[in-house]
């Protein structure tokens, strides 16, 4: 099983990895939570979950300078990769498992690159513990530049519950690319699942 590494500001900006600009889970429940859809101890439990990153990022790879000096990379020598967790649904049975909850994560490049990986775990939350992790998916993962899609499920249930989709994302890049390889986590926005 892929193992998960927290990616931190230090080590992102070692990495060069460039992160797109988008709402932490907490604060993109927030806006749900005031219209009263989401109660705090919920916001409480997703941000301790995603331990303050980020819902989605794009990280690249780029050619490494033969000079010790920055310079800007052409636009052709970039490849842009992008990590996303999809919301937690009751699935329908087309990609996922009929009468399950399932969370997807998923991971592509706009350029072939010799390893993609995506793997999904599915968090529940429960009251006045936090959110626990009911499910892990497989490993998808492969070369090229499609996208690959990791699924992890589990039983739907009769009452509403909140749920979280966690990604685990991993890019190994060609030869001659800086960084050589990544590994990063996307969390999903915060789901209220009703089967």
């Amino acid at each position: 099983m892929l193992r998960r590494h927290v990616l931190g500001i230090g080590l992102a900006a070692l990495l060069a990895v460039s992160v797109a600009a988008v709402a932490s889970p907490a604060s993109a429940a927030g806006s749900a939570m005031a219209a009263g859809a989401i109660p705090q101890p919920v916001l409480d439990a997703a941000e301790a979950l995603a331990g303050g990153q980020v819902v989605a990022v794009t990280p690249t790879f780029s050619r490494k300078p033969t000079t010790r000096k920055p310079v800007a990379a052409a636009a052709e020598n970039v490849i842009t990769c992008t990590a996303r967790a999809q919301y937690p649904h009751a699935s329908t049975g087309g990609n996922g498992i009929p009468g399950s909850i399932d969370g997807k994560a998923d991971s592509w490049c706009d350029a072939p690159i010799p390893y993609i990986g995506a793997q999904a775990e599915l968090y529940q939350y429960v009251p006045g513990s936090g959110f626990y992790l009911v499910s892990v998916g497989s490993l998808n993962s492969g070369p090229g530049n499609k996208t690959y899609t990791g699924v992890a499920f589990t039983i739907c249930q009769s009452v509403p519950n909140y749920y979280v989709t966690k990604g685990i994302h991993t890019y190994t890049a060609p030869g001659g690319y800086y960084p050589p390889s990544l590994t990063l986590t996307t969390q999903s926005p915060i789901v209220q699942v009703t089967c």
